[in-house]
């Protein structure tokens, strides 16, 4: 059940239509079964982001010299991997119960699918003030900038493919984006803690 290249183009253009508020980019993902499977295999569509997150902690630790490979620390490697799984799959996971719930089941599929896909071009877009600043070509402070607006487009566009999947009014779909920004910072936090 791998993700198809007709697949990604037509979720990325559903995606960009919901960056611009035009629900009727729904269409454009695949709202089956086998579409819900494969937008959890589209993390492999991130492995850039996954060595830009990589690079970012060998560097917070100080491990990253130009003389050592990228990959040369399995437990490093290990840890960041497993914060960049659980980071995908941590709001889809809690929306399990939530949709219960909230009595939204039949709309679970619909928003798992299409914050996955919104996951996979968040991961990607935000990887790149990193890569910035570890090339050297913007300071730590710019690049931080950048992540934020980066961070604000991608939080509205969540804002909107979650009413617009699950039909809620606005703050309760706040809510719920609220908690994957809640559930991503403790991802990162807990991995953080394991690499000291």
């Amino acid at each position: 059940m791998i993700v198809t290249a007709d697949e990604v183009n037509r979720s990325f253009r559903g995606t960009l239509d919901l960056l611009n508020s035009r629900s009727e980019g729904l269409k454009s993902f695949d709202m089956s079964e086998h579409g819900f499977w494969r937008s959890f295999t589209a993390l492999w569509l991130t492995l850039p982001a996954y060595v830009v997150s990589l690079a970012f902690e060998r560097l917070r630790l100080g491990l990253l010299q130009p003389d050592r490979a990228l990959l040369d620390n399995l437990w490093v490697d290990m840890v960041v991997a497993l914060g960049h799984v659980a980071g995908f799959i941590a709001l889809p996971v809690a929306m399990i119960w939530i949709a219960r719930w909230l009595r939204l089941e039949t709309a679970y599929v619909p928003f798992v699918i299409v914050t996955n896909w919104i996951s996979v071009i968040g991961m990607l877009v935000l990887s790149v003030p990193a890569i910035l600043m570890l090339l050297g070509w913007a300071p730590p402070g710019l690049a931080s900038l950048f992540s934020l607006a980066f961070a604000i487009i991608i939080v509205r566009m969540q804002w909107f493919a979650t009413k617009a999947t699950l039909g809620l009014s606005s703050l309760p779909a706040l809510g719920i984006v609220v908690l994957g920004i809640v559930l991503n910072a403790a991802v990162a936090s807990a991995m953080r803690s394991l690499l000291g």
